[in-house]
């Protein structure tokens, strides 16, 4: 990712478990490790926790989530009397940026420990891009959990770490900013969860309401006036809901249909599709010789083989239906949702796709495996929090919070003063089982495209 006002350091990696630190450096075993840059030692691996119950509502439980982690080949206790304690020798006594990495690598979910290691290793990637040796990046367990997460917060704090990046869930995030707070640390996290942001912490996600946001400004631009959304009646589902109706308020329309369901197969779908068929049909009729449409778009925030189960319902209870523009979230970012006959012509917002693919193909060429779908955000807190962490520490915040912003793999993003993103995401519509851009995502703030 690069800082559109431009900075670049080479970032040498040390990678630690909780209270220990391995500062090794080896030559770089082939093929798994990226161009010709310093190896990046795992975590070691320690006895797994067991299953937590989620830290509160929320907290998000990412699709994709590992593989196992390495036991380091040299790991040395960690001494935090001294930042130049975990530096390598060739950069003792140098003025670095530490910037610490916490990821959950022993988390009870073991999808979420994939997820965790192929974080890992798009920061490593991220590392090879740069070309001054100015930034030390600690690797640090959360563990999954709220405590081991504080536990890893002190303990990169301990370390001199200027940033922190991660962790994943919002529980995780809490316990984090509570410690970082007392120190003045910006936290860089992958939270969803807007609720865990602000004071000091930032989100680098993509959360639904900016996805909802982006796809209502735009079918409003169409001509919508009359919307309606079927979803589910889970915390996602209740997050869309409310940003739904507040963005169509905020274009001056109105929701005049709304369904929800309880689960996420089609015996659940059928009754509440039902209904919002017939209530289209009744509008119809009600509206006479004007032919008003009932509503003109409908959200259906749903993603993977339940999309493609619900789509096909309204048109089956009603056939007026196919007039009716289909939008929907990044969830519908997969193949089979573009194949599903029910979504041709839908519309919804995602990433840049474009910056997306090219680093999918840098990460399969380094590693010879597909990216995780979080590793874009590890990806990009490397160079974000190298921005960050330069410079003087009382102007962090102004330089996370420029509105200029940053771009990287997953396109422009910008930080609010309430720590939540300000994303820039394309509008796709879905044509001849393909995805085609019908509106291009910003480069960059308004006015610095």
């Amino acid at each position: 990712m690069m800082r559109m006002s431009a900075v670049s350091s080479k970032l040498i990696l040390c990678a630690s478990a909780f209270v220990l630190a391995a500062c090794v450096t080896t030559q770089p075993p082939a093929p798994t490790t990226p161009r010709g840059g310093p190896v990046v030692e795992r975590p070691p691996v320690v006895e797994p926790v067991q299953p937590t119950p989620t830290d509160g509502a929320g907290e998000e439980r990412p699709d994709e989530v590992i593989r196992d982690v390495e036991r380091p080949t040299e790991v040395v206790p960690y001494q935090p009397q001294t930042k130049d304690g975990i530096a390598p020798a060739h950069l003792a006594g140098k003025p670095l940026n530490r910037l610490a990495l916490l990821l959950p690598f022993t988390a009870g979910n073991p999808r979420l420990q994939e997820e965790a290691a192929s974080m890992l290793q798009a920061a490593e990637l991220a590392l090879f891009d740069r070309d001054s040796d100015d930034t030390v990046l600690i690797v640090l367990d959360s563990q999954g959990t709220s405590a081991g997460a504080g536990q890893a917060a002190e303990a990169a704090i301990a370390a001199g770490a200027d940033v922190i990046l991660g962790p994943v869930l919002a529980g995780e995030v809490r316990a984090v900013s509570r410690v970082a707070a007392r120190r003045d640390v910006p936290v860089v996290a992958f939270s969803t969860d807007t609720n865990v942001a602000g004071r000091g912490t930032y989100l680098l996600s993509f959360p639904p309401e900016a996805e909802v946001a982006r796809i209502v400004e735009y079918a409003a631009g169409l001509g919508t006036t009359n919307f309606a959304i079927l979803g589910p009646s889970n915390e996602y589902g209740r997050r869309v809901g409310e940003a739904y109706r507040n963005e169509v308020r905020n274009v001056g329309a109105q929701v005049t249909a709304a369904g929800s369901y309880t689960g996420n197969d089609i015996s659940a779908m059928q009754e509440p599709a039902k209904r919002m068929a017939d209530f289209y049909r009744r509008g119809e009729a009600a509206s006479g010789a004007t032919g008003k449409q009932p509503f003109e778009a409908v959200l259906l925030p749903e993603g993977g083989t339940a999309l493609r189960s619900l789509a096909p319902l309204l048109p089956f209870y009603n056939s007026s239906m196919n007039t009716v523009q289909f939008l929907g979230t990044a969830l519908w970012m997969r193949e089979d949702t573009a194949r599903e006959p029910a979504l041709s012509g839908g519309l919804f917002a995602g990433p840049d796709q474009g910056t997306r693919e090219v680093f999918e193909t840098a990460y399969e060429r380094a590693y010879g495996a597909e990216p995780s779908r979080l590793a874009s955000l590890a990806h990009d807190a490397v160079d974000v929090g190298a921005v960050i962490a330069a410079g003087d520490p009382r102007t962090r915040r102004i330089r996370a919070e420029d509105p200029q912003g940053f771009y990287g793999a997953d396109g422009f993003v910008s930080f609010n003063t309430d720590g939540t993103p300000a994303r820039g995401l394309a509008v796709y519509e879905i044509v001849g089982g393909r995805f085609r851009v019908v509106d291009p995502a910003p480069r960059g703030a308004p006015g610095i495209n």
